[in-house]
């Protein structure tokens, strides 16, 4: 299945891409194998930006499927499936 993934803020400027399709496999199928595989493209300088406990989304991003909050469906465990895009920005912080 491909899934198209657009990046905002901080991840935008260390993939140096605005959007990349990923191909995954049907037994690939939510979101933490999504991120499992940007991490395995783009190397441990992103996992460093992912990491957080194993069973939440690290607080300092919000991610979409199609326009949806994943806080609002099951987060790392929101299913995935064929043409879905997900977007993934970084909070702004500062003073």
């Amino acid at each position: 299945m491909r899934i198209k993934v657009r990046y905002m803020g901080v991840l935008r400027d260390k993939i140096g891409k605005k959007e990349v399709e990923y191909v995954l496999s049907e037994d690939q199928s939510k979101l933490s194998d999504l991120i499992k595989k940007i991490i395995d493209t783009h190397g441990e300088g992103i996992k460093r930006l992912f990491e957080s406990d194993k069973s939440n989304i690290d607080p300092s991003f919000i991610i979409t499927i199609n326009g949806v909050a994943v806080n609002r469906l099951r987060g790392l465990n929101s299913p995935l499936k064929d043409g879905d895009t997900v977007s993934i920005m970084s909070l702004i912080s500062g003073g």
